[in-house]
């Protein structure tokens, strides 16, 4: 279902009609603001209600949470955004205990596993906020021409970002650099089955690191804990220090064994 509402942008002199997802998110209704007004959703300040409030939710909250009603009105302007994307920080993570051991934890296989196994590394171990890793990258691509084009992606940016918006559209490469762009954070992806890494972010100096590994088909992450097979999640370590070459070590170690067990049948 769909609701149309009128929307008024620093280029329009009268407002203008735009058609939004009822059923959609927050994220989902900025991107649309930000194609239609030319606002960079960096910089997008929408407005709502009466008198005019600014918007403030995440951005995987439901649109519905605006109770917006047709031929509401909604205004757009340029300024601090009422969208803020997430960063791990440029910060500093000291060396992993050597006493620490790697664990995987494992991800729902909906389509959406590598947004959900970012969501645990990069948002402290959010099992929630995969739909709003998702919607990040979707407002990156709209919202940074300069550097996710045809030539980068293969298609026009709007038809790719609306294609990615789809909750069973996968993610790849694309996308982890998408995000190890929008954290400021190398990201390694680790293959279970070759034990080859993929490597993003590295060359733009962060400081922090974190693992994921994948089967060909499916994004699981890896974190470390104090405990040997803990299933407590809340010890997890995701972040790392990019320049403790000794876990990376340890996670390729790891990988390879857990490349075993699948091989055996011991792991799934």
């Amino acid at each position: 279902m769909s609701i149309t509402v009128r929307v008024r942008t620093p280029k329009s002199s009268t407002p203008e009609q735009v058609e939004l997802s009822s059923s959609g998110t927050w994220g989902e209704a900025a991107a649309v603001l930000s194609a239609r007004s030319g606002v960079a959703l960096a910089r997008l300040r929408v407005l709502a209600g009466f008198p005019p409030k600014p918007v403030q939710l995440e951005l995987d909250s439901p649109l519905s949470a605006l109770k917006l009603r047709a031929n509401d009105m909604l205004t757009v302007q340029e300024g601090e955004a009422s969208v803020q994307l997430g960063n791990t920080g440029e910060r500093y993570v000291p060396p992993a205990s050597e006493r620490a051991h790697f664990t995987r934890r494992r991800c729902p296989a909906d389509n959406s596993c590598l947004f959900h196994a970012c969501a645990y590394v990069l948002r402290d171990k959010s099992r929630t906020e995969g739909p709003q890793i998702r919607q990040e990258c979707v407002m990156a691509v709209l919202n940074r021409p300069d550097m996710f084009n045809m030539n980068t992606l293969g298609m026009d940016p709007a038809t790719y970002a609306a294609w990615l918006s789809g909750k069973d559209s996968w993610g790849g490469a694309i996308e982890l650099e998408i995000l190890s762009f929008l954290y400021k954070t190398e990201i390694f992806a680790l293959d279970l089955q070759s034990a080859t890494v993929q490597r993003f972010g590295t060359s733009m100096g962060y400081t922090v690191r974190v693992f994921l590994v994948y089967t060909g088909n499916h994004y699981d992450c890896i974190a470390m804990n104090p405990m040997y097979n803990s299933t407590s999640e809340r010890e997890d370590q995701t972040l790392f220090s990019s320049r403790d070459d000794n876990v990376l070590t340890r996670a390729k170690r790891f990988v390879a064994e857990e490349g075993q067990k699948m091989k055996e049948g011991k792991s799934v």
